[in-house]
């Protein structure tokens, strides 16, 4: 999630984002529309630069249902606040909020999050829906053709990712012009030094972890539960009686639900407390949270595999090459911190 330039918390970011694919794919699709100046060259770089020297402003409604019919306002996870007039109603439901829009597309990666197989916010997939609509719109008679995808993943093939799509897989037979870049998110970078320390760490230490990769689970976890609700603008929002008290509340409790973790008393009350409420979030080796689940997931990943080869051909104790080795092993397959972003086009 990104903080610049935003008129609302870090924490709202995540649900925010998620119309800008409608509004990018209309920015490219004007681009795609002129018809005296057509993409020539690399036009994937072109259609790229579109997404990144752009900024938008977009509008979401929180009660736009999903592909399976729900709506986030739909689920119990969501209250309206006490004393609510009803014709104020619909005011909650529409946020408005602004960026560039290749930072955006890349937080509509985070807001389609899935662990553990579960999609967690269910207004994920109104955006599809509104970048087809926009595709449709504008790219009817131009010379060229436009797929975006965002595509955020902790680490290298991880189960627990998100990603955001504009328009249509370009076909088998098409010339493809393709460019990537990378966005930056509100999750921290890891420090490839404490991962090797986590991966290294004996377990016999803590009798509830069963190697290295508990406790490497518990970093990740961190950094993914401060860039989703960093504490002191979820202290606000939790605190506040304004559009994005319902908003964090949902994404909590979502987050909570797949973490098998109660956080309600941290979370409403006269007294809520957003540090405490991540702390549970986070969880340890053993315990409940999302620490254990990014453990398994870890595990059976593709970073776990290169981990776990690596480990096994220096052991424990390894020398100083081999630690500088695995610490450029960790920053090469942790980037929790970036979005992928790629954008081919086509005649």
């Amino acid at each position: 999630m990104v903080t610049r330039d935003r008129a609302i918390s870090t924490v709202m970011d995540v649900c925010l984002a998620l119309l800008i694919i409608s509004a990018s794919v209309m920015l490219v699709g004007m681009y795609l529309h002129d018809d005296e100046e057509s993409i020539e060259g690399d036009r994937g770089d072109q259609a790229l630069e579109t997404l990144s020297g752009s900024t938008v402003t977009i509008t979401y409604n929180l009660d736009a249902p999903n592909e399976s019919g729900h709506a986030a306002t739909d689920s119990d996870n969501y209250d309206l606040p006490d004393n609510l007039e009803p014709e104020n109603v619909g005011e909650l439901y529409n946020i408005t909020t602004y960026g560039s829009a290749a930072d955006l597309l890349g937080e509509a990666a985070l807001s389609n999050l899935r662990i553990d197989g579960t999609e967690l916010f269910a207004y994920g997939h109104e955006v599809e829906r509104s970048v087809e609509a926009a595709i449709q719109g504008r790219l009817v008679g131009s010379e060229g053709n436009v797929y975006a995808v965002a595509t955020w993943e902790p680490y290298e093939g991880a189960g627990i990712n998100g990603t955001a799509t504009a328009g249509s897989r370009p076909p088998s037979t098409a010339d493809v012009s393709s460019a990537t870049m990378e966005v930056s998110t509100d999750i921290p970078a890891l420090d490839p030094r404490s991962l090797a320390n986590s991966l290294l760490q004996n377990p016999a230490s803590r009798p509830d972890a069963e190697d290295g990769f508990d406790f490497v689970g518990r970093d990740i976890a961190a950094a993914m539960v401060e860039g989703y609700f960093p504490a002191t603008q979820s202290q606000y929002t939790l605190e506040s009686t304004l559009s994005e008290n319902p908003a964090t509340l949902y994404n909590y409790r979502q987050m909570a639900d797949v973490a098998g973790v109660d956080i309600e008393s941290e979370l409403t009350g006269t007294l809520p407390d957003a540090t405490e409420a991540n702390e549970k979030l986070r969880g340890d080796p053993g315990a409940d949270g999302l620490a254990p689940i990014i453990a398994d997931d870890l595990r059976n990943s593709t970073a776990g595999e290169k981990l776990e080869a690596a480990i096994d051909d220096f052991g424990n104790n390894p020398t100083p090459a081999e630690r500088d080795e695995l610490e450029a092993l960790c920053e090469e397959l942790f980037e929790p911190e970036t979005i992928e972003i790629t954008v081919q086009t086509w005649d």
